[in-house]
């Protein structure tokens, strides 16, 4: 028999002297430190306040980064060998930042980090890189599983996620120490200073895909065909080669090689293949995969002595093949495939858009992830000391609360897409940021890895936004967003009492009746990103999300809802009733003390539990 959903524990405040009253302070909050999950009751909550404030101490930094690049006059970012045009800059500042990151991994050793991360954290904007990348998780799990040179950065994510208690936060705060900057600069070359290392990180080192001969492209030209820049292009140097080299021909030649390469560990399997939800290391099905996409026509060649040829001919022979086409390749590997590939192919293909090792593309992931902390940044939530005080780390707890409910509701719809709130958002990303224990807890809890996807299509979320918000209703009985946007003067504690009121209500977690809180309704715009491939679409579904709420902004000056500071709604700070197990009912039956709750509940948790 499950556990029964008993209650949370709500008191009254110290400063609470008279029951109602106006005066009173608000009241206190019981936070669980169990759940329960797809059915199973949580040892201790997947991620602590204390763990999302340190996160938002990444967020901020990344923030200030951000700002103080777009800030740098014309004359500042010429001498700092960065793009003078400002709406390009940050995306060059990105790539210089991605190319110090592979650097580091490269030279990384699983024993650096034995003693944690006091004396081996990278600086801000690879801490920013592998941020991303680590909130990629399906991608990251695969990728520290099939290359070797990803050991060392699988070692160091332990202790980054250790790190995430407290002592992360801190360093983040202080100035470097001399050791740390010393051991940067000996593991990477590079100067600690991303400022500094911009004017010495020029010329990018590559291979010719056809001939392997070593080439040096710039960075960046006048004529935008730098290696950080949209146009890149460049021709390989031996006479008797010289292939145009452009993104995609490097993403053709990481192809090929991976397909070459002869079958003998999970290293010589494709990206894509070996990660799955319901396995997260098959390798099994990753050999399966590539040898049906080489066979037939795509068999490895014979030379005249009719010896197999070496994996570095059979990629030239893959190549040659496609006529030194991507697509080309990509359509040879989906003749034998099943259905043509369908969605495998092309999430493998994904993972092939330029010459490095990673399958996440870093600077669009990094890019993307900007938005978020953007977001967090211009709400204060990224502000130090924004949540010093108990009553403003109930916010926290509340998000932490959330991200349960929602784990626990993609539980019970596992072919649902369900889109998180930015307080779901950043609990669920603190999670994937301690990789091990995240593939751990979501595998055990919910029955399989989660992924997090960073780039749906904006018309999907809208309609994902809403199905997700019509199935928390039916699932909990609640709201899944009101409007909490902080507003100007008081502590966020402070404004959290107001919002959920006072009085001898046995739980504030049940959203109040207020007709001024209006449920979010723009997905894209608070709580995830949106891919901009599909311009045209995007814009026509920014504009109807516009003129809705212009329309509400209509209607509340109509009825004399007052306009808020924020010209906007998003969810924030209404939580969702959570239940965790009652010692009291020994072997998780309803007991009489929960009777109250289940008359609320009106039956909906058991029943669900049933089906």
């Amino acid at each position: 028999m499950e556990a029964s959903p008993p209650k949370y524990t709500v008191g009254r405040s110290s400063a609470d002297t008279s029951t109602g009253s106006a005066a009173a302070g608000p009241p206190a909050y019981t936070f669980p430190q169990t759940f329960i999950v797809g059915g199973k009751l949580t040892k201790t909550p997947f991620v602590t306040p204390t763990q999302l404030k340190t996160h938002l101490s990444l967020l901020n930094a990344f923030a200030e980064l951000k700002i103080r690049v777009e800030a740098l006059s014309e004359k500042d970012a010429a001498s700092n060998q960065l793009l003078v045009d400002k709406e390009r800059r940050w995306g060059y500042f990105v790539g210089l930042a991605v190319e110090r990151f592979e650097k580091w991994v490269k030279a990384l050793q699983p024993s650096n980090y034995e003693k944690g991360v006091a004396t081996m954290l990278p600086p801000v904007d690879v801490v920013m890189v592998w941020h991303a990348y680590l909130l990629n998780p399906g991608w990251y799990a695969e990728d520290v599983l099939r290359i070797p040179a990803l050991q060392g950065l699988s070692e160091a994510g332990k202790a980054f996620a250790v790190s995430l208690d407290g002592e992360l936060s801190d360093m983040i705060a202080a100035p470097p120490s001399q050791e740390r900057m010393d051991k940067w600069l000996k593991v990477t070359g590079t100067p600690f200073d991303p400022f500094d290392s911009a004017t010495q990180l020029v010329t990018k080192e590559l291979s010719c895909p056809k001939c392997r001969a070593v080439l040096y492209a710039p960075f960046k030209t006048d004529e935008g065909t730098g290696y950080l820049q949209s146009n890149f292009a460049t021709t390989c140097t031996r006479s008797d080669c010289s292939l145009r080299i452009t993104r995609g021909t490097l993403a053709l030649g990481k192809f090929a090689q991976d397909l070459a390469k002869t079958m003998e560990s999970v290293s010589d399997t494709l990206a894509g293949t070996v990660h799955t939800p319901m396995n997260v290391s098959d390798a099994e099905r990753g050999n399966t995969i590539k040898t049906i996409i080489l066979s037939g026509s795509m068999r490895r060649p014979t030379d005249t002595d009719k010896k197999p040829a070496t994996d570095q001919q059979y990629a030239r022979f893959l190549m040659d093949k496609a006529q030194w086409q991507f697509d080309r390749l990509r359509a040879l590997c989906a003749i034998k495939m099943k259905g043509q590939g369908g969605r495998l192919l092309g999430r493998i293909c994904s993972a092939y858009t330029d010459e490095k090792m990673f399958s996440v593309e870093l600077v669009g992931a990094v890019l993307r992830q900007g938005s978020f902390a953007r977001k967090m940044y211009d709400l204060k939530w990224t502000s130090p000391g924004f949540f010093d005080q108990a009553e403003d780390e109930v916010a926290l707890q509340h998000a932490i609360t959330r991200y349960h409910a929602f784990l626990d509701l993609m539980t019970f719809s596992p072919a649902s897409f369900f889109v998180p709130t930015l307080d779901i958002d950043l609990a669920w990303h603190t999670h994937q940021l301690m990789a091990q224990t995240y593939s751990k807890d979501t595998s055990t809890y919910i029955g399989r890895f989660i992924d997090h996807d960073d780039k749906v299509e904006e018309s999907h979320l809208a309609t994902s936004f809403d199905i997700t918000c019509r199935a928390w209703k039916n699932r909990f009985g609640v709201e899944y967003t009101h409007c909490g946007c902080p507003l100007p003067g008081d502590t966020i504690g402070q404004r959290l009492s107001r919002l959920v009121g006072l009085g001898s209500n046995p739980s504030y977690l049940i959203p109040p009746n207020r007709d001024d809180l209006l449920a979010a309704t723009h997905p894209s715009d608070h709580n995830a990103v949106f891919a901009f491939h599909h311009k045209l679409e995007s814009d026509a579904a920014r504009r109807r999300r516009r003129q809705k709420n212009y329309k509400r902004a209509a209607r509340d000056a109509a009825n004399g809802v007052p306009k808020r500071g924020v010209v906007h709604d998003p969810a924030f700070l209404v939580p969702v009733p959570m239940y965790y197990y009652n010692s009291a009912c020994g072997n998780g039956l309803l007991c009489c003390g929960c009777r109250d709750l289940w008359d609320w509940w009106s039956g909906l948790w058991f029943r669900r539990r049933l089906w």
